[in-house]
């Protein structure tokens, strides 16, 4: 049996084991975590606050002992990112201490320091990286040269036999840019995901000075839906991007904060949702987390689903759970990848 298929079979393994346990037997399992190792950055895009949030990062110790409390928890999948990750120089102990207890880790990364960190790289099961557009546009959003550092990242990836996508953000600067953006996909053979840019800095309670107009904002959905029929290499399902076309109005989704998923920050605070929890529990725990993973986890509750979800890969995730054929198939298509 090949390695492919045998960690296909593991991931089924995991995802079976958890799913019985979460909706059998009433259980909640953190089996997707996303972990923001730093909020440090090396770019400032005009979207993001990461770097305005000025937290001090769980030291090594920490999250290695972080990973072994998620792990015991039931968690399989954990993506590490931030801010950069690759500015922690103890990103390789990380990743390595995940793969060893049997996690299944991704790194989101803007591509820049990805060719000098191959030894990171090799450790991750996946490599998200940021496209914004054609180079203009994507620097326009992220700064000058992001876009030649991203290619190069997607080729180092490729080079080095590690799966790869991309993550557009849509915003005023890309609307009319997507058919690029999947053009670029296109040409190197790597899926793409789009989410719409928050109304608000991520991170932070300012306003988004880029967020997309609504209706330019929807006609460009559409039309994502369109080339989604047509077989291009868009990684959102329809139904995920029907969602996402209701921004920035509500529009209920079904919500795994806190029962299938959890955020842990930099300073080792777990949240159900980023987007819901951060700046309350910002103002509560200024000095860092106050207890361990595992206690953080019992105590956190399960969101009811706040209506405002537009992030790109829980959005799937929601449409997954929901049985949404689409979404379903495109699941299995990644699990044996």
């Amino acid at each position: 049996m090949s390695a492919s298929i045998l960690r296909a079979v593991r991931r089924a393994a995991h995802a079976g084991t958890a799913l019985g346990r979460i909706f059998l037997l009433g259980k909640r399992v953190p089996l997707f975590v996303s972990w923001n190792v730093t909020f440090r950055c090396n770019l400032r895009c005009r979207y993001c606050g990461a770097c305005d949030v000025h937290e001090e990062d769980l030291d090594t110790a920490g999250v290695l002992r972080g990973l072994d409390e998620l792990w015991a928890l039931g968690a399989r999948w954990i993506t590490f990112g931030g801010g950069e990750p690759l500015l922690r120089p103890d990103m390789g102990e990380i990743m390595a201490h995940a793969r060893n207890l049997g996690f299944e880790p991704f790194l989101s990364t803007n591509g820049w320091l990805l060719p000098r960190h191959m030894d990171v790289v090799r450790l991750a099961g996946h490599v998200n990286l940021s496209l914004d557009g054609p180079r203009a546009v994507h620097d326009e959003a992220r700064g000058v040269g992001a876009f030649d550092h991203t290619l190069a990242a997607a080729r180092a990836c490729r080079d080095a036999g590690v799966p790869v996508s991309f993550q557009c953000t849509l915003s005023s600067v890309n609307l009319r840019s997507v058919d690029d953006v999947v053009a670029l996909a296109e040409s190197m053979d790597v899926p793409v995901m789009f989410q719409p840019a928050t109304a608000w800095l991520d991170s932070s309670a300012r306003p988004n000075p880029i967020a997309p107009e609504r209706d330019p904002y929807r006609k460009t959905v559409d039309h994502l839906i369109e080339l989604k029929h047509g077989g291009r290499p868009v990684a959102n399902s329809v139904a995920g991007l029907r969602h996402l076309a209701h921004w920035p109005e509500s529009a209920p989704v079904w919500c795994g904060a806190g029962k299938i998923m959890a955020v842990v920050e930099p300073d080792g605070r777990l949240l159900a949702c980023h987007q819901c929890d951060f700046a309350r529990t910002a103002a509560e725990h200024r000095g860092g987390a106050d207890a361990s993973i595992t206690e953080q986890f019992a105590r956190t509750p399960a969101l009811p689903g706040c209506a405002q979800c537009w992030c790109g890969p829980v959005v799937e995730l929601a449409m997954l759970f929901s049985m949404k054929p689409g979404a379903v198939f495109g699941a299995l298509r990644r699990l044996v990848e």
